[in-house]
């Protein structure tokens, strides 16, 4: 509950600031990081009075009157956040990703262990204030010791217009985005109850959190480097098809990853009331694909400045919702919700693939290609399942026969973007060694 409620308004309040100065021909200067800089400390301002004002509300909705006190103390969170110094972003269109890494991967440590230490204290839901508050807190003060401009504050009404234009449709794409990414949730509990609720998000978080780390990883390897080769078509195209390539190969990864190893550690961790069949696991694999799929066209959309692209691309995926709730209303089903929120992302996928295709230098029929070919990846592993659960042996030489079917075009399809890794592999393995 009290992630939910804080989600909802990080998520509306969204302005792409740590994208704008990466992206931006003047991110690097003074001027435009004190906007920013100004922005991001008013939006935690404004989040942190939210959550304090819709306490109450929260808590009645959720028929919880301990959330309220909760919620104010989570509102520390986003207001000690929005003082956070962006250099450790800007330094990013130099291709430099170590101040960011750094400042997350000692964020998320602190956070870890604090909440860990307030659940054994505690023994109650405020263990994950506890954490949040730690991480922000970590994340500033770190942010602020890598950075290598001093903080500041600035207004100017050329860069302000600028960055309104970028913003501007991705604050409009908040909403659309929670329920994009959270209707899955609120279809489950309302249409299949509480307890099938629960479980699903148990199970969902296991690949949600490793997707979302790829995600952030992915995007933020890639945005400066399309951004960089904006003024270059050739040179666009290559950094393109390395996106994509490496998003589809990721993506499959992680649904036969996850398909495999889904079922044996979900018991392991949560109890055996949680086992579930073992094609909900390669359908939530999947789901998970596709949200991290979205990242290669919205991430070469953004290095564009073209952010409109994610607001339609977010329109597309609440197809998600009526689609999920008529499907369960049919054949009432956790397998029919995923599928509707699957179908969601796929329609967000190829809506923002043909938006791209007019402002960027792409070939739209490669690119379909590689939807095709994870789409026709993610199928097979479904099959597996399908057939492993209900012991349909008979399927296994047919489903094996399409395994390297599959496999031998995907490696066809991507074999300069897995040249490109391996070989990247080993000049840094090489690196390593030398040292």
């Amino acid at each position: 509950m009290l992630i939910l409620t804080a989600q909802f308004f990080d998520t509306i309040s969204d302005t792409g600031s740590d994208r704008f100065i990466v992206q931006d021909p003047d991110g690097a200067s003074p001027k435009v990081l004190g906007l920013v800089h100004l922005v991001l400390a008013g939006r935690g301002m404004l989040i942190a009075l939210a959550l304090v004002l819709t306490s109450g509300l929260a808590a009645t909705i959720y028929k919880s009157p301990e959330l309220q006190p909760s919620l104010w103390a989570l509102a520390l969170a986003p207001l000690i956040a929005g003082f956070s110094h962006l250099d450790v972003r800007s330094a990013q269109r130099e291709e430099d990703f170590r101040p960011e890494s750094i400042a997350t991967i000692i964020a998320e440590l602190v956070s870890s262990i604090g909440t860990a230490v307030a659940a054994f204290v505690t023994r109650d839901h405020t263990a994950i204030i506890y954490g949040l508050v730690l991480r922000a807190a970590t994340w500033v003060a770190v942010s602020h010791l890598a950075a290598r401009t001093p903080y500041r504050w600035a207004y100017s009404r050329e860069n302000a217009t600028r960055f309104s234009h970028f913003a501007a449709p991705l604050f409009l794409n908040g909403l659309l985005l929670y329920f994009g990414s959270q209707g899955d949730r609120l279809i489950v509990g309302s249409g299949l109850g509480p307890e099938a609720l629960g479980h699903y998000s148990a199970i969902l978080l296991l690949a949600y959190y490793p997707a979302s780390m790829v995600s952030r990883f992915v995007g933020g390897l890639h945005m400066p480097l399309l951004a960089s080769a904006r003024a270059d078509p050739a040179r666009f195209d290559r950094e393109e098809q390395k996106l994509a390539g490496r998003t589809v190969l990721i993506s499959l990864a992680m649904v036969a990853g996850f398909s495999l190893f889904g079922p044996i550690f979900t018991p392991l961790l949560y109890g055996k009331d949680f086992s579930q069949p073992l094609q909900i696991f390669a359908m939530l694999a999947i789901l998970q694909a596709g949200r991290l799929l979205r990242v290669w066209p919205t991430t070469a959309a953004v290095s564009l400045g073209k952010s409109s692209i994610v607001l339609l691309h977010n329109l597309a995926r609440i197809s998600a919702l009526p689609v999920a709730l008529l499907l369960n209303h049919y054949v009432p089903s956790l397998e029919s919700i995923i599928c509707g929120f699957i179908f969601g992302e796929i329609a967000a996928v190829l809506v923002a693939l043909a938006l791209l295709s007019r402002d960027a230098p792409i070939s739209i029929k490669r690119d379909l290609m590689r939807v095709g070919l994870c789409g026709a990846g993610c199928l097979v592993v479904l099959g597996w399942s399908w057939a492993l659960q209900r012991h349909w042996l008979a399927l296994t030489p047919g489903l094996a026969l399409a395994t390297v079917a599959t496999a031998f075009a995907i490696w066809r399809h991507e074999a300069r973007v897995i040249g490109d890794s391996i070989r990247l592999l080993k000049a840094k393995t090489s690196a390593l060694y030398r040292r």
